[in-house]
């Protein structure tokens, strides 16, 4: 069986190597905007009813309060998390981003940033909050806190009608596993290959690729047999695959997105947990996971560093 605490660790690892496809940890401030230095959505109309909530919006920062704007660090080309859409940021943290404007009575503007960046951003106070398929990890937290909102975890994905029959970490002795370069798919082929050795099995043929698009081809064009990826970027592959990709198995590496922020800024992490939880108990967030099909996602509740509460 493979490591859960390699798969649970390495969670930043897929994270960084998906980060790099455009922008290898830059940040790039973005010219969308709908004015006055805010970030242009494309709307999601479904979030009209949410009403501001005077508890989290009494609880932000007075800077914040004053000038009505929150910098948010997002990774911007990763469907179906935040992507753009027709000159506008789409996607499931663009719809979180924009419930958190009308609860907070806020605008948001959005840096994109890769991920690697993420972190350096806040500690140097350039972004207030990192949003977008940033998952919380006990090596993060060391650093930073997290308000997390969604559950998160890896999934198998191979040719559709799994003719290879690849339904667990354990089925990919003597297959070709394939993944980005530096990813938790890599690390935990890699693991899984040691383990299948060790058990009188063939190893695994991992396959490294620069970026996740290289990899999800090489799935496609029959070139290696699986590959593991994030479950919602996973879902939406076989979306867009035309019947080509399909998913496999049972999640592993589970885990949490949050919104990110620095650890001396209890206050807006205070305001944010306030947020959420008003997202959540006005419907708003079943809702949003509800249109991009993966309401899997679904927390109980939002959480403070949920990795360590655990």
């Amino acid at each position: 069986m493979f490591n859960k605490k390699l798969c649970i660790s390495a969670a930043v690892a897929m994270s960084l190597s998906l980060g790099s496809l455009v922008f290898q940890g830059a940040y790039a401030q973005g010219v969308l905007t709908a004015g006055g230095g805010t970030t242009a959505f494309l709307e999601a109309d479904f979030l009209s009813s949410l009403k501001p909530d005077q508890k989290a919006i009494n609880a932000l920062p007075d800077e914040i309060k004053s000038k009505k704007i929150l910098t948010v660090g997002g990774e911007t080309t990763l469907a179906p998390y935040l992507y753009l859409e027709n000159g506008k940021l789409t996607g499931i943290e663009s719809d979180f981003m924009q419930a958190l404007e009308k609860v907070l009575n806020i605008k948001i503007n959005v840096i994109n940033t890769g991920f690697s960046s993420m972190v350096i951003g806040l500690l140097s106070k350039r972004i207030d909050v990192a949003m977008s398929d940033f998952s919380d990890t006990l090596e993060r937290e060391k650093q930073v806190d997290f308000v997390d909102y969604s559950k998160s975890g890896q999934i198998l994905l191979v040719k559709n009608g799994n003719p290879l029959k690849i339904n667990t970490i354990a089925d990919l002795c003597g297959h070709i596993a394939a993944g980005p370069t530096g990813s938790l798919s890599v690390q935990v082929a890699e693991e899984q290959s040691v383990q299948c050795v060790a058990n009188g099995k063939p190893a695994v043929d991992v396959k490294k690729y620069p970026n996740g698009t290289d990899t999800n081809l090489a799935l496609t064009n029959g070139r290696v047999d699986v590959t593991g990826i994030d479950y919602a970027i996973a879902a939406y592959q076989v979306k867009v695959s035309n019947g080509k990709l399909q998913l496999t198995g049972e999640l592993f590496a589970k885990g949490y997105h949050g919104a990110a922020l620095p650890k001396d800024n209890t206050r807006l992490r205070d305001a944010l947990k306030l947020a959420f939880d008003s997202i959540y108990e006005q419907g708003a967030a079943k809702k949003i996971l509800a249109k991009w099909g993966v309401t899997q996602m679904l927390l109980e509740a939002p959480k403070i560093n949920a990795m360590t509460a655990e």
